[in-house]
């Protein structure tokens, strides 16, 4: 039998239970958590206290963190805990046997009892305390990309892509109105799942048809809460026409210039008329005799 696996065991045989009680908490992926574990009224001096930290598991429990004879001895730690379980060593002295657990993997969820015993018999178990722990994860920030905006035009289609990565269970994605506050109907959204091992990443498309200004934010929705992205705002450029009205006035437009035109070349005319040239009385009059 291993000194991880036989260890717990060992303190099992010997136990006779004075105080328990149970406690659940909840820890984020990669984050910390401490498990509780305090017993302030010692039958003895710290020096004659053993505290150890198991967690349950099948065939045998894994040992988390142990203090023996009042200090905090690494030996017994099971491989997946090391370094990332501790017991605060000055703590010890006023019964507090709280179990700090950094790095939190999804493996890390399940039952950890914390048993403290007086060790000059080492038959009596002075208090046990189970904790339940569960760890979750949660879903980034949500945020809306687009492709290209520039030169969209009135009544165009426009595609926003919400992306929200990390989770654990499928969330449900809305798209909100952020004039009115109201869900826009799902007619053109469609939402997509991506596993990354135990964690999954989502995303979702809406289609809009750009017939007024959007200002539009996407929700995820999760059992812990809700994640909001920014407000993404565009405006919808007016459409342009050519109707009845805009071409009268190109027509109105367009006479008035010919006319300006027209009145400028005549003037310039004028002002650059060579002089007609008339002979002399005297030399028409000697060119009828001749």
């Amino acid at each position: 039998m291993t000194a991880q696996s036989g260890f717990p065991a060992i303190v099992f045989c010997y136990l006779t239970t004075v105080f328990r009680s149970a406690v659940g908490l909840v820890g984020v992926l990669n984050g910390s958590v401490e498990l509780p574990c305090l017993h302030h009224q010692l039958p003895g001096p710290i020096e004659e206290i053993d505290v150890y930290w198991q967690m349950k598991k099948e065939p045998n429990p894994l040992v988390v963190a142990v203090a023996l004879h009042g200090k905090v001895d690494p030996t017994h730690v099971s491989e997946i805990f090391r370094g990332r379980s501790h017991l605060n060593p000055n703590g010890l002295h006023a019964g507090n046997f709280n179990l700090r657990l950094n790095n939190l993997s999804l493996h890390d969820r399940g039952t950890y009892q914390c048993i403290i015993l007086w060790s000059p018999s080492f038959t009596s178990n002075i208090s046990e305390t189970t904790v339940e722990l569960e760890v979750t994860a949660e879903f980034s920030i949500p945020v809306v990309e687009t492709p290209s905006v520039r030169n969209l035009q009135h009544g165009q289609e426009l595609t926003l892509n919400c992306t929200s990565k990390g989770g654990l269970e499928e969330p449900r994605i809305a798209w909100i109105n952020a004039h009115d506050g109201k869900e826009v109907p799902d007619g053109h959204i469609h939402q997509y799942v991506l596993w990354d091992g135990d964690l999954i990443n989502v995303t979702s498309t809406i289609t809009l048809n750009m017939t007024s200004n959007i200002s539009i934010q996407c929700v995820i929705i999760t059992r812990n809460g809700n994640l909001t992205s920014l407000t993404w705002k565009v405006e919808a450029r007016e459409k342009e026409t050519s109707g009845p009205g805009v071409l009268a006035v190109s027509l109105i437009t367009g006479g008035l210039v010919a006319v300006l035109l027209a009145v400028v070349v005549v003037r310039w005319r004028r002002m650059h008329r060579f002089p007609s040239y008339e002979a002399p009385t005297t030399q028409m009059s000697d060119l009828q005799r001749g």
